[in-house]
């Protein structure tokens, strides 16, 4: 009979086991590795820099324009969507015998020259929104391509090494979420100081990444050097469609730097048509379907920042007895609370949705970005004050809760449906596609929102005099309307199983000629599998119930 240890009840043991167990099976060096890229990149690098956008781009920069503001966000986002492209390109093209590590550190030297110069440099001087926009594209294209990247190498050590069962991507979901929760915490200290300090306190933790990848604590096995013609080839429908994925994010750079709303989405729909189309040509039928679904639910979810974040800050003078939130609040105290109520969403769906039908976890999905839109609503037509709830009581119950919720509860039913989907040999090259054509159509819906706000007739200070009359019917429409027509889509683009069924039965495995005729598939040695918009780390995730660090470092699946 097994004896009970108390100890092992004791959190602080239990982590202090998890990493010597992380450290003997993987080094520590790796361990490094995987905290400076998940705690100090993806986790605080990158949430410092969603949270400087309104302080440094509206204070500092003086870009005071909804549909500027809001064009500009969508190309400091876009590089997430050139996730498949960074796995294609280092694999296709190993630098000085490795696939990663140099991508890596070209990655993060230019991603910190770019911080450094969004802190020091007189931006609105030298080009102003545009100038600022570039260089925050080339930042974030720091936290695409080290996630990436980092991510591939631990795929590999799983693969290698199977009976460490989760313990991999349980330490990058702690990271990711410790990392959250600290920058969030740092942007409450220093919220309401000179915007700059944003980059300033990001610096650091850009440029540390380079040290110990430079040192060759990688643990990345050398590649054959020269052009890998033998790769692309053999994957050549999926660096096809990734090639296209590429065209299309590039070009809605200079399209939303330059054009105006109604080029911006013209583009983003002509260039959405092409894509849809040619994932159903280039990818077996069920999978293409399955990406075209996932694409449509981000673009026609509008992104409307530009108006909301606007109304939400607002003073006095313009929107008088509006909500007022002061930075504090809205940029660090709610993202505290929402990176704590994303686990939420894991466990919900673990424990209600994880053996139901992929329809009906779409279907939730919908239904809870509607009562998301109901709350700003709600705000917005100054309901909840008539029953008494103050703005930020509402906001915080509400908005900063559900977001979080939904975005976990969104993601987990694609990452089963196409796990499920996958032909043998091609998983992790379809997961990569996934994830830049999932945040492609983020990208495609900030766009459109371009559009949204410019027929909406948002106007703030420096534009004229403060115009919020059509918000609501703007949130109506972007964050109810366009959700609920994804709906009957799932009936076309879905298939009609659950989450335990075997989805593969009639698909054939690759063959030899398909495959990727050195590793399996070019994503298992430059990509990695699949991972989540922005912030849900990859294929395992941890159900909030169990606790992330379980006893015996194992994440119940």
């Amino acid at each position: 009979m097994a004896r009970f240890n108390i100890r092992e009840m004791n959190p602080v043991t239990r982590t202090i086991h998890f990493f010597q167990r992380l450290c003997t099976n993987f080094g520590w060096r790796f361990v490094i590795i995987l905290l400076s890229a998940y705690i100090g990149v993806k986790g605080i690098t990158s949430q410092l820099t969603y949270s400087a956008y309104l302080p440094y781009m509206r204070e500092y920069v003086g870009v005071t324009r909804p549909t500027e503001y809001q064009a500009f966000y969508t190309v400091s986002r876009l590089p997430w969507s050139l996730k498949a492209t960074i796995g294609m390109v280092s694999d296709a093209f190993p630098i000085g015998g490795y696939y990663k590590r140099y991508y890596i550190l070209g990655a993060a030297a230019l991603g910190s020259t770019s911080c450094a110069l969004l802190a020091a440099a007189p931006i609105r001087k030298i080009g102003g929104g545009v100038t600022a926009a570039v260089l925050l594209f080339i930042l974030t294209l720091e936290h695409a391509s080290v996630d990436l990247l980092v991510q591939g190498v631990y795929a590999r050590k799983m693969v290698a090494q199977p009976e460490t069962g989760a313990d991999l991507v349980t330490a990058v979901w702690v990271f990711i979420m410790f990392g959250n929760l600290a920058a969030s915490s740092f942007v409450g200290l220093f919220a309401n100081r000179h915007p700059t300090i944003f980059f300033w306190a990001t610096l650091p933790f850009a440029a540390q990444v380079l040290f110990p990848v430079a040192a060759g604590w990688l643990s990345e096995d050398p590649a054959p050097r020269g052009f890998q013609r033998a790769k692309v080839s053999a994957n050549r429908r999926f660096f096809m469609l990734g090639g296209l994925m590429t065209v299309g994010a590039l070009g809605m750079v200079p399209a939303s730097l330059f054009g105006s709303p109604a080029v911006q989405a013209a583009y983003s729909i002509t260039i959405s048509a092409i894509l849809c189309g040619s994932c159903l040509t280039l990818l077996p039928k069920q999978i293409g379907r399955a990406q075209v679904y996932m694409f449509l639910t981000s673009a026609m979810n509008l992104q409307i920042r530009g108006a909301l974040d606007v109304f939400y800050t607002g003073d006095e003078e313009c929107l008088p007895g509006g909500p007022h939130f002061d930075r504090a609040f809205y940029l660090a105290w709610t993202a505290i609370i929402g990176a704590l109520f994303g686990m939420l969403g894991v466990s919900l769906f673990q424990m209600i949705l994880s053996k139901r039908g992929y329809r009906l976890a779409f279907w939730s999905t919908t239904v809870l970005q509607v009562a998301a839109a109901i709350i700003d609503i709600t705000i917005i037509m100054r309901w909840n004050l008539r029953i008494g709830i103050s703005d930020k009581l509402f906001y915080v119950l509400g908005d900063s809760m559900l977001q979080e919720v939904i975005d976990m509860m969104d993601f987990m039913p694609a990452v089963v449906l196409t796990s499920k989907l996958c032909p043998i040999g091609v998983e992790s090259t379809v997961y990569a596609l996934l994830a830049g054509f999932s945040n492609f159509g983020r990208s495609v819906g900030s766009s459109l929102g371009v559009l949204a706000l410019d027929i909406a007739r948002i106007r703030t200070p420096d534009t004229g005099a403060c115009n919020f009359d059509n918000l609501a019917l703007l949130v109506i429409i972007s964050h109810v309307v366009l959700p609920l027509l994804t709906v009957p889509l799932t009936f076309v683009l879905i298939p009609n199983a659950k989450m335990t069924d075997d989805l593969v039965g009639g698909l054939p495995m690759m063959t030899d000629g398909e495959k990727n005729v050195s590793d399996g598939s070019y994503a298992d040695s430059g990509g990695g599998p699949l991972e989540a918009p922005q912030d849900v780390p990859p294929m395992v995730v941890p159900p909030a119930s169990s606790g992330p660090l379980a006893a015996d470092g194992h994440v119940p699946q």
